[in-house]
């Protein structure tokens, strides 16, 4: 699809990760597939951002105009979990 990245980060529960992704949903559509959150904006320009849940954190695939909530995905995942390690892959 495009850039694809690993999000590392402590957390305690894989519950703690689905409930920061679903307070995206005021930035974008969330498709909430429990393991695997697609999202798509809610206007503007086209992108896909797809995050998957694993024990290092998230694994993320992601094309289009995503850049605008990249920035905000990275304030808020930092904002709730602390540092994170971002590793192309």
């Amino acid at each position: 699809m495009g850039l694809r990245q690993q999000f590392r980060f402590k957390y305690s529960a894989t519950s703690d990760v689905q409930a920061f992704l679903r307070t995206l949903s005021h930035s974008a559509v969330v498709d909430d597939r429990e393991q695997f959150f697609v999202f798509t904006p809610l206007s503007g320009p086209p992108f896909t951002f797809d995050c998957e849940l694993n024990p290092e954190g998230l694994l993320s695939e992601r094309a289009g105009e995503y850049y605008w909530f990249l920035g905000i995905f990275l304030e808020a995942l930092t904002g709730t979990f602390g540092p994170v390690e971002v590793e192309d892959v």
